[in-house]
């Protein structure tokens, strides 16, 4: 089971009468020979670095090896009143925390990549907490995200060296955009929508 477009996606989905993060993992089962059960646990060590790297520059803040960044992360996590709101607002400071932890050469997931690591982190971990959802739903949205930057990478670049910034945190939108879709109940037609747009 393998797909190589959205629209390659799309129909696995419909005909399968599955979801995105259900036809993510069975091309990983199938294609790359995982189990079930391993599949999970990666999806679990995945989610702890994932938390790991949001709330710890916001108990303790570490500055980057070159100095300019370290503290912004809790700076925003603790605005009052932002006009952001509360989901909006986490999800930046949760965004900002990992960039920190990445430019002090922490551990992070890079995902799509290291210049965009904070993305889906700051905004699937926000939503968690935010709608009190539980560890599940996220790894379904950790294997949507993985679907969708997975044709990205077969199909265009989500590198900034070859493609610019824009093609890393564009990957990393996108990724986070499905995901949230999915996790709130969208169609896969929805998640492929959100992604485009």
């Amino acid at each position: 089971m393998d797909f190589y477009s959205g629209q390659d996606l799309l129909d696995l989905c419909q005909k399968e009468k599955i979801s995105i993060s259900s036809a993510m993992k069975q091309r990983e089962i199938t294609m790359g020979s995982l189990s079930a059960e391993e599949i999970q646990v990666k999806l679990e060590t995945v989610l702890a670095i994932m938390k790991d790297s949001v709330h710890k520059p916001l108990k303790e803040p570490v500055r980057s090896i070159g100095g300019l960044l370290g503290g912004e992360a809790k700076k925003g996590a603790s605005a009052p009143n932002s006009v952001c709101g509360s989901m909006l607002s986490k999800a930046i400071a949760y965004s900002m925390a990992v960039l920190e932890v990445n430019a002090s050469m922490g551990l992070i997931v890079a995902a799509p990549t290291a210049g965009s690591s904070g993305v889906l982190p700051g905004v699937l971990l926000a939503l968690e907490e935010v709608h009190a959802l539980p560890d599940n739903s996220i790894y379904d949205g950790l294997l949507n995200a993985s679907a969708i930057g997975y044709i990205l990478m077969r199909n265009a670049s989500v590198s900034g060296a070859e493609a610019g910034c824009q093609a890393e945190v564009g990957a990393a939108s996108a990724m986070a955009a499905s995901a949230v879709v999915e996790i709130m109940g969208g169609t896969p037609e929805m998640c492929l929508h959100a992604a485009s747009f």
